[in-house]
């Protein structure tokens, strides 16, 4: 009998001998980061005040830049950061820009070569690159601006190359008839997407996410016009725009700087549909599909906005051709 028993604690104890030395090697993580709590909170700390971390707008005009890089004082110079072809910025770029590509941002942001201690400000052909550039510095906490309506707002002439995008996108009003003040409200609860990159912080998740939107964060008014029902469409303006001078059809109105937070319009976002923001430029929508694509969000910015389908509708943020002479910043 008593070695029947000394058999039973020899096995009971191999087994938890067994089950200690599993445990020791492949230990449990029972506080695993919420990768997107992490990242949701960065964003609604952002987009609830839509101010960089010096408090100014997150747009900059030519005419501001102008003074800054012409007032004999080049301590208050921001780091310009251009992301036009390497031709067109060849053909002529603002004094002291450095050429980068948004693939390799991440990149100059890691080795300094765009440095958080310094002002920056993007600039691309319209506004439209430089603004997801610009929403994605702003989250990491760089004190970043998009130069409004990019090298469009600086100069028209034809010895810079494709100054005319702005003026070739408004020449027609091809979708002003079709919008509509009929109120469309969300009311299903979706769960928020999951993130697993692996990182541990807000900023390490976001820079291993940026990649991933870069190629295909944009979308034009005809793909959306064509099937609206397609898409789940932000109109990211106050809610009496919204009703006047009206919205795509199936549009819902997320009202700036306070509809994004995660108990606010953010938990009625699909994860299975792609969603469309617009806004009156497409500068502000490029900031918010960076943002949702952090998210985890198959999220699309409409390129130029409202101005580009319905310009004549609009009674303010509408583009107009550069009529101050700007060149003296422009080089080659």
């Amino acid at each position: 009998m008593f070695r029947k028993y000394l058999m039973l604690a020899l096995i009971v104890g191999l087994f938890f001998a067994i089950g200690c030395s599993d445990d020791d090697n492949n230990p449990v993580d029972p506080k695993k980061t919420d990768e997107f709590a992490l990242v949701e909170a960065a964003g609604t700390a952002y987009f609830s005040t839509y101010v960089t971390t010096s408090g100014a707008a997150p747009n900059i005009t030519t005419a501001a830049l102008f003074t800054l890089l012409q007032d004999g004082d080049a301590t208050n110079d921001p780091v310009i950061v251009d992301y036009r072809a390497a031709a067109d910025y060849a053909s002529g770029h603002i004094r002291g820009a450095i050429n980068i590509t948004l693939a390799t941002l991440v990149d100059k942001l890691n080795d300094n070569t765009i440095p958080k201690t310094k002002k920056i400000v993007n600039v691309c052909y319209t506004g439209q690159n430089s603004s997801y550039a610009t929403a994605f510095m702003n989250l990491l906490g760089y004190d970043a601006q998009s130069l409004m309506f990019g090298m469009c707002g600086v100069s028209t002439t034809a010895g810079v190359n494709k100054t005319d995008l702005w003026i070739n996108q408004i020449a027609a009003d091809e979708f002003a008839s079709q919008l509509t003040a009929t109120v469309s409200t969300p009311s299903t609860v979706v769960p928020f997407p999951t993130l697993s990159t692996g990182k541990k912080s807000a900023e390490e998740i976001m820079k291993a996410r940026f990649p991933l939107g870069i190629s295909s964060w944009s979308i034009t008014a005809a793909d959306v016009f064509a099937n609206p029902s397609n898409y789940f469409i932000v109109n990211y303006w106050p809610n009496a725009e919204y009703l006047n001078p009206g919205h795509i059809p199936g549009a819902f109105c997320f009202e700036p700087k306070v509809s994004l937070g995660k108990d606010q319009m953010l938990k009625y976002l699909p994860t299975d549909k792609t969603i469309v923001i617009y806004c009156y430029t497409g500068q502000t929508s490029a900031q918010l599909a960076c943002y949702l694509q952090m998210l985890g969000y198959n999220a699309k910015s409409l390129m130029f906005g409202q101005n580009g389908f319905a310009y004549n509708t609009l009674t303010k943020s509408k583009y107009t051709v550069p009529t101050t002479d700007y060149s003296a910043i422009i080089v080659k």
